[in-house]
């Protein structure tokens, strides 16, 4: 009887491993199917669908037009196609580079962004502490809907209103000067202020953006953090200035990383709307990359046809200056902090 029951524990005992191994076993293709990428493709499907539409146009907009750097090195014409056009090698590099425009048009594109990354960065990040000390939550909403409204106004509208303002004839500026007995200023015809008006412009336009981003970050900060330092006798001034102000420069950063990618591209919708293609009084200040190109495709002004090959070399400039400014950047924030850099 003995044997019997021994006999009856091992093979329940065998049994038991049997099933112990069968459910690792199981267990284990659960968890390679889960790790599968269609499976799980297949489980976050409506995030896919989401973005879908952005990676269409990315992919239509960004690199089925990349065989459009053909273009800059050759004469191009329209019968000729994409491909069977004369190649002249660097030609239309060296059209652009001792052309009248060249520096004329880079040494404005980046003053302008440059002046506008140094004091746009400066405007949000003050913003944000500010309304960040605000005891008055309806009176912080209220302030920042007012510093975020601008961002929804159209371009044209944003140049409508420095018309407005600046015109020469009837502009709001002027007529002041004019009831105080001062003579007008013509701006339109005075290119000297027209970079610090565009970079206003564009900082009253996008504070409220970045304030935003700002803002978000401010508020995941740890309020043991400030307790901390309340105890050890810190005020408000100093909190700010050692806690809030270093805990926002990863933030800071990263953003200026992303703007000084572009920082050769310029805001052509709200240039043109302010100087047309007929204003040439403020072109010295106002003639960036982008009216260049529009120039070069459209031959305003010009009465010459389309010069297309040298647009496209222009281009490619533009992206060769910003792939360099981002890279050497990036490679100088990694030698002052490595969590700080993008890559």
């Amino acid at each position: 009887m003995s044997n019997d029951i021994r006999t009856d524990v091992n093979e329940t005992s065998q049994t038991a491993e049997a099933s112990i191994g069968m459910n690792s076993t199981s267990a284990q293709a659960v968890k390679k199917m889960r790790n599968n990428k269609f499976f799980r493709v297949l489980k976050n499907w409506q995030y896919y669908v989401m973005v879908l539409p952005a990676v269409v146009l990315f992919f239509l907009f960004s690199y089925m037009a990349m065989p459009g750097i053909f273009l800059a090195f050759q004469r191009y014409t329209i019968t000729g196609g994409l491909f069977h056009n004369e190649w002249i090698g660097f030609e239309n590099f060296i059209a652009f580079f001792e052309g009248p425009y060249f520096w004329r048009c880079t040494r404005n594109t980046f003053l302008i962004n440059i002046t506008n990354l140094v004091f746009g960065t400066f405007s949000s990040v003050l913003f944000a502490l500010l309304l960040n000390e605000m005891n008055s939550a309806k009176g912080k909403k209220i302030y920042q809907n007012i510093l975020f409204l601008p961002t929804f106004l159209s371009v044209l509208l944003v140049a409508r209103f420095l018309d407005l303002m600046l015109n020469n004839n009837r502009g709001v500026i002027n007529a002041l000067f004019e009831s105080m007995g001062f003579a007008p200023v013509m701006f339109y015809d005075t290119p000297g202020p027209w970079v610090g008006i565009i970079v206003f412009a564009y900082i009253w336009k996008g504070v409220g953006y970045n304030l935003i981003v700002y803002l978000a970050v401010i508020s995941g900060i740890d309020r043991e953090i400030y307790e901390a330092a309340a105890i050890d006798g810190a005020g408000r001034g100093s909190c700010m200035i050692k806690i809030t102000v270093p805990l926002l420069l990863p933030t800071i950063i990263i953003l200026s990383l992303f703007s000084i990618g572009r920082i050769f591209y310029g805001d052509f919708q709200l240039i043109h709307a302010v100087i047309g293609t007929t204003n040439y009084a403020l072109m010295d200040s106002l003639d960036i990359i982008e009216t260049y190109l529009f120039r070069s495709v459209t031959n305003a002004g010009a009465g010459s046809a389309p010069d297309y090959g040298t647009a496209a070399a222009v281009s490619l400039f533009q992206t060769l200056l910003g792939f360099i400014m981002i890279f050497g950047t990036n490679t100088l924030v990694r030698l002052y902090n490595k969590d700080y850099s993008l890559f």
